[in-house]
């Protein structure tokens, strides 16, 4: 016979790993989805509340006061967010890759609102990042996202959290220092390819100056650049499997400054 206790601490235990999981599904990729209703997303963190629950072994928090255990909610929230939102970061390098390749190709001043950043990106950002994504859903790469959530309990025991301000900022101060040149080397190639037409549509202007270079060389950008995009479309596979190797370690860098 099977016996199984459940008491008010048991209660508080359950709703300092709820909010854990409920923050890193706030914008964490895939969950954090705007396409993902709000009520999807509860009942999925609730879910994965409840099996973490069952999985790791109950320990009483240490606290004494109810200021004492909201202060291990919110620090359980902080953990949350901060792995949601480190996870989605890797993200906004595809998009700040499309980005780079729409400046160059005369795209930037059309925007189109994107629902997996929740605002206002441009026709190939959302393009790539569509695909990112479902790249990330076949692979199942969104599978990681839930074991890095389930490590962390084990990494960071609930109550035990200490937040060193001064290494997380490091930390992500050096990444997004890193993520800004991933994207610039993703766009390269359209990047370059539009040096080199504007530099022959240069050359061109001075040997035939009877030429409209300027309505030329708009249509012949987008040519190019599409040219380009198509040629290296292939690759992002292998670039999606790079933007993982980077998530699994600012997630794990991360993780460190918690403990």
């Amino acid at each position: 016979m099977i016996e199984q206790s459940f008491s008010i601490y048991h209660l508080e235990y359950f709703l300092a790993i709820l909010a854990r999981v409920m923050g890193a599904m706030v914008f964490a990729p895939i969950f954090g989805n705007v396409t993902v209703t709000r009520r999807v997303r509860i009942m999925l963190g609730i879910g994965v509340a409840l099996i973490l629950y069952t999985a790791y072994p109950y320990t009483p928090l240490n606290y004494t006061t109810f200021i004492g255990y909201t202060v291990i909610v919110v620090k359980e929230l902080v953990v949350g967010l901060t792995l949601g939102f480190t996870a989605n970061m890797v993200l906004t390098i595809i998009n700040a890759a499309g980005q780079f390749i729409d400046r160059e190709l005369g795209f930037s001043m059309v925007s189109n609102f994107d629902q997996t950043f929740n605002t206002e990106t441009t026709i190939s950002a959302q393009f790539y990042s569509m695909l990112v994504m479902i790249l990330m859903l076949v692979l199942n790469l969104h599978y990681y996202i839930l074991s890095a959530l389930s490590d962390s309990f084990t990494l960071i025991p609930l109550g035990n959290v200490t937040i060193d301000t001064g290494a997380l900022y490091d930390t992500m101060i050096g990444y997004i220092t890193q993520y800004f040149i991933i994207a610039l080397r993703i766009s390269l190639p359209v990047l370059i390819a539009i040096m080199l037409l504007n530099v022959v549509l240069g050359v061109l202007a001075k040997t035939a100056p009877q030429m409209n270079m300027f309505v030329v060389g708009i249509q012949l950008k987008i040519f190019v650049g599409f040219g380009v995009i198509a040629v290296t479309l292939p690759f992002l596979s292998t670039i999606t499997g790079y933007l993982y190797e980077q998530m699994q370690k600012v997630v794990m860098d991360v993780l460190q400054v918690f403990y």
